[in-house]
């Protein structure tokens, strides 16, 4: 390694990038990766007039870039504290340094995200990462030519002390017991569920005409492709025989119900279609699963809320919380949902029971459900106080999935497909036009597989030649409105403007 303060630095730095391999490998096993745990604390305290300006620049990266900087932070911290090996009176800076950004990750999350973050999962995997740290940096330092023989011993020695030492605390985390505790199977298994199912989903047969178009979206997402948009960057771990589901506030008979005793519940199976608030026109934060479980007005009824209620909260075992009006809650169609397509909810869609409301976009859909709680007054969620839409009701819009590019075109049509979704509204007309909104076709439409889910539409184009064409589409929901030509961004109400591609159509 040599005495320079430059090659201190780069063993500093190769040290961190081994710890954050380990403390990585632990996360595997579902305890919290470190830096995301500190990601987590940092999006936990970031106001509003900060937090949506980044979501609304960086959508989808935003938390992946949050992560990145994290991780970032550790690298540079460990390149620091590398450096000080080249001081002779470095050693408690490399230390102090080096497990700066370990007991940050820990501290930090179990001060602001204490319900996502679980003590000791976090403090093994911070533990573990800084054992990592300095036991790499101990056996590079013993590679360094010093003048001081002595000098050198006595680093090591520190070194492997801070090893130890956190060697112990990871041993400490492992004895408070839930860094590895089981948590049941999940979406690998069919559960036998719905012992009374009330009504079962009727899923009127695909058209194949629309089933042959490789590229359009199918009528029902499979669960690892649906999508998933959180605020947390750790999904809460919930061991299902201990978790309780809480009825309670503005009513006469507050109560609790387990796991067993919600599937022992009469329930209904239901198409259901979600979509983000964040979606922009074209873009891919919807998806259509098929959904079983309780309605929440049979939990609402047996609990009986008073005259005075107005809203419904609805709080996530992470904190997360938001509402919706109590006649919302009371609806046929709004659910406490336990199974996704047949399976067990996956832990990121909300294990063991979320929230489905319909109508209304997916922010106000709980997920990992610890509480319904009955209101008296207006109840401002996470992101309404973050100036996002109370009512957050869906906006009608199209999305051509089909051509994109360039177009091979031997005479004959060429098909033009996608999706529409307008909410419960349904979607009732789709047009298309191959001039950019010049003149417009209607499109034809296949059935929708329930009230609640989007509409695949299809068109048969003969292009007027060959060259550039711009391709748009618009839809008209159940109540005769037709979506907006004025495009805006997701914030505060959801994107609206009509989705367009450019297609080259050429000979062939």
């Amino acid at each position: 390694m040599g005495r320079s303060a430059p090659n201190a630095a780069l063993a500093g730095g190769v040290a961190m990038v081994f710890a954050l391999l380990v403390a990585y490998l632990a996360s595997v096993a579902g305890i919290p990766f470190a830096p995301v745990a500190l990601g987590q604390a940092i999006i936990e305290v970031l106001p509003g007039w900060l937090s949506v300006p980044l979501i609304e620049l960086l959508q989808f990266w935003a938390q992946r870039l949050l992560v990145i900087g994290v991780v970032a932070g550790f690298l540079a911290a460990g390149t620091i504290a590398g450096a000080f090996l080249a001081s002779r009176r470095g050693t408690t800076a490399v230390v102090a340094i080096g497990a700066a950004p370990w007991v940050g990750a820990f501290a930090l999350g179990q001060i602001f995200a204490p319900l996502t973050i679980d003590l000791s999962a976090s403090l093994f995997d911070a533990a573990l990462g800084a054992a990592a740290f300095f036991g790499a940096l101990a056996w590079l330092a013993s590679a360094e030519r010093v003048s001081d023989p002595a000098l050198a011993r006595g680093r090591r020695r520190v070194l492997l002390g801070a090893m130890s030492g956190a060697a112990v605390l990871t041993a400490i985390s492992l004895g408070l017991g839930s860094a590895g505790r089981a948590v049941g199977t999940k979406a690998a298994r069919v559960v036998a569920t719905a012992r009374r199912l009330r009504a079962k989903a009727f899923v009127p047969p695909a058209d194949p005409a629309f089933d042959a178009l490789e590229r359009l979206t199918g009528r029902i997402t499979a669960n690892p492709d649906h999508y998933t948009v959180d605020t947390a960057l750790i999904d809460p771990r919930i061991v299902q025989a201990t978790w309780r589901l809480e009825i309670g506030g503005a009513v006469e008979h507050p109560f609790v119900i387990t796991y067993e005793e919600l599937l022992d519940m009469e329930a209904v199976e239901q198409a259901h279609t979600l979509e983000c608030i964040s979606n922009e026109i074209g873009g891919d934060l919807i998806s259509t699963a098929i959904w079983t479980g309780v309605p929440m007005r049979d939990l609402l009824e047996r609990a009986r809320p008073r005259a005075d209620a107005f809203d419904v909260v609805l709080r996530s075992v992470d904190g997360y919380s938001d509402s919706v009006r109590i006649a919302k809650a009371m609806e046929p169609g709004t659910l406490v949902a336990y199974l996704m397509n047949g399976y067990e909810l996956p832990e990121e869609h909300g294990f063991p029971a979320r929230a489905l409301i319909p109508n209304i976009y997916g922010m106000k859909n709980v997920k990992w459900l610890g509480r319904i709680e009955v209101a008296t007054h207006d109840y401002q969620g996470y992101w309404m106080e973050r100036g996002w839409s109370d009512i957050a009701v869906y906006n009608v819009h199209s999305r051509i999935d089909l051509p994109r590019g360039e177009v091979r075109w031997a005479g004959g049509t060429v098909p033009i497909a996608g999706i529409a979704f307008a909410g419960s509204r349904g979607v009732s007309r789709v047009e298309v036009s191959a001039d950019g909104g010049r003149t417009w076709t209607d499109a034809r439409l296949e059935t929708a597989i329930g009230g609640h889910t989007w509409r695949r539409w299809r068109h048969e184009w003969t292009p007027s030649g060959t060259g550039k064409h711009r391709v748009v589409a618009r839809a008209t929901d159940g109540d005769g409105l037709t979506e907006t030509p004025t495009r805006r961004p997701p914030f505060p109400s959801g994107a609206t403007g009509h989705d367009s591609v450019e297609v080259t159509v050429t000979r062939g």
